[in-house]
């Protein structure tokens, strides 16, 4: 499979994804990928699906903090899913782990190869900035989903408080890029997060989008001040 175009290639990096999240976040990503599974609070017959999944820590906080039965991970770098696997093989013997069913998939978000009106619930967590194409990729989350099934996107955003985003702002310019160099060896990647969390601010009208692939905005959640959203949109309404 061909990779699409992307600003920067997240294989390079697998192997410190995710202490680069933890640190990076000071620990609070933990808080937000837990919130936006007990937002969704899947029955065990539910499916869900969990595009641009990296590592896997969205999938398994579905199965340690909710009652879901059916998580499927899909991200487009092998080395990504590679990792994941290697954790549930650790996590196989802890008891949330029991009487789930879990699989994983290396393919495009925006051709994932999946079955139509199949999941319950889609979601994407710190992923769909990175999408090349996003209303294709919208637009196949609309297509696998079920008629009554939703879309919960969590990403980055910059607070609305100018005294919070201004120090903040001075955080992801300056700072992360530094600590970046000496944790990932490169600041390039978090130079690249943080440009791409100030375009996805400024330019991008994904209220707009998910209507251009046909889904129906039901909220926007600011966590955190506004570092972070959960946007939540419905197939039908």
């Amino acid at each position: 499979m061909t990779k699409p175009k992307t600003k920067y290639d997240f294989d390079d990096i697998s192997a410190r994804y995710d202490r680069c999240n933890h640190l990076f976040s000071f620990g609070i990503d933990h808080l937000w990928r837990r919130h936006l599974v007990k937002s969704i609070n899947a029955h065990p017959r539910q499916h869900v699906l969990d595009l641009c999944c990296g590592t896997g820590d969205v999938v398994f906080s579905f199965l340690k903090h909710g009652s879901v039965g059916h998580v499927t991970g899909l991200d487009i770098s092998e080395p990504m899913i590679d990792l994941a696997q290697e954790k549930q093989i650790r996590f196989c013997g802890n008891s949330w782990m029991r009487n789930k069913t879990l699989s994983w998939k290396v393919a495009d978000a925006a051709q994932t190869g999946l079955e139509s009106n199949t999941f319950d619930f889609v979601t994407c967590a710190f992923g769909i900035r990175n999408i090349p194409d996003r209303i294709a990729a919208l637009i196949e989350m609309y297509r696998v989903l079920k008629p009554t099934g939703r879309l919960y996107i969590l990403e980055f955003s910059l607070p609305g408080n100018p005294l919070l985003r201004v120090p903040y702002q001075f955080y992801l310019g300056r700072v992360m890029p530094l600590l970046g160099k000496w944790i990932v060896g490169e600041k390039k990647p978090l130079q690249y997060l943080s440009q791409s969390i100030r375009h996805w601010h400024d330019e991008v009208h994904f209220s707009t989008e998910l209507g251009q692939a046909g889904f129906k905005l039901v909220r926007k959640t600011p966590l955190s001040g506004g570092v972070a959203a959960l946007w939540v949109a419905a197939k039908n309404a």
